[in-house]
């Protein structure tokens, strides 16, 4: 049973980046014992399918550069897979910083014509990105005198 689980796992893992926490999540989903997820999981890792420090990375690029996320929701979102939150900020702060300022930018440029009428609710949109409020007014502030 472990050896048809880990082959599939393999598959699934080669897929795109996967944490632990997903791979333990489908195996207990199957009611898989925990001495066959934990002999999963280290193999998985042994054959470098599985990486948390791969994860990371992946996801916190993936998710600033196609997803628009601000720091603060890619910590939250690494925080609900089973990180620490000392391990997510570290990776967000690991992300180069400018290009979450150059995202949040972008994202005030596109909202530009609302600022006038519904200002409280462009602000709302952007800190439920993930990004600190702080940033936010000092970028509008910076727009409104472009």
């Amino acid at each position: 049973m472990h050896e048809e689980w880990l082959e599939k796992m393999r598959r699934w893992c080669s897929l795109r980046e996967r944490c632990t926490w997903d791979v333990e999540q489908k195996l207990r989903v199957q009611r898989l014992g925990s001495d066959v997820v934990s002999k999963v999981i280290e193999s998985l890792k042994k054959e470098d399918f599985l990486s948390d420090e791969r994860f990371v990375g992946s996801y916190v690029r993936t998710h600033a550069e196609h997803k628009n996320w601000g720091p603060r929701k890619i910590a939250n979102g690494l925080m609900a897979k089973g990180f620490s939150s000392s391990a997510a900020n570290r990776a967000v702060a690991a992300y180069p910083q400018e290009r979450f300022a150059e995202i949040l930018n972008c994202l005030i440029d596109r909202r530009k014509a609302e600022l006038n009428v519904n200002r409280d609710k462009v602000i709302r949109f952007l800190a439920s990105r993930g990004f600190h409020v702080n940033d936010i007014f000092q970028r509008i502030e910076e727009a409104e005198g472009r």
